[in-house]
C-alpha cells in the first residue's frame, strides 16, 4: 500500500511539475518537486524497519518512528491468523507480523505461551 501511495505521489507530482514548467514558473516547479520528493521519502521510509526480538521474558517489537512494544509471555492473550498475517494481542500491547516474516520458532513459542496461559 505504501509503494502504491508513493507511485501516486510521484505521478501527481510529475503532472504538476510539467504544468508549472510549461507556464515558465521554474521556482514553483522546484518547490513542487522538493515537496513531492519529501512525500515519497516519508511514504517509503518505514518499509522494512520492523525488528522483532524475543528472549525468555517476552517479545519486543521495534518499529520505525515508534516506541518499542514489549509483551511478556504471560501477558499474551490471543493469536489471530488472517490473510494479512499473524496478530499477537497482549494485555498491554499488540503487534502484527506477515506470514512470510514470522519465524517458525517464535510462532511455536507464542503457541506454547498461550497453552500455558490457558492451563
Amino acid at each position: 500500500m505504501r509503494k502504491i501511495k508513493a507511485v501516486i505521489y510521484t505521478i501527481l507530482g510529475l503532472v504538476m511539475c510539467t504544468y508549472t514548467f510549461r507556464q515558465g514558473n521554474y521556482f514553483l516547479t522546484a518547490g513542487i518537486a522538493l515537496f513531492v520528493g519529501g512525500a515519497v521519502y516519508l511514504a517509503l521510509a518505514s518499509l522494512g524497519q520492523k525488528v522483532v526480538s524475543w528472549d525468555e521474558s517476552g517479545i519486543t517489537v521495534s518499529r520505525f518512528r515508534k516506541d518499542p512494544v514489549r509483551i511478556r509471555w504471560s501477558e499474551i492473550k490471543k493469536l489471530k491468523v488472517d490473510h494479512l498475517g499473524y496478530h499477537v494481542i497482549g494485555e498491554y500491547g499488540q503487534f502484527h507480523l506477515g506470514k512470510e516474516n514470522m519465524p517458525a520458532n517464535l510462532l511455536s513459542r507464542i503457541r506454547k505461551a498461550l497453552r500455558e496461559r490457558k492451563n
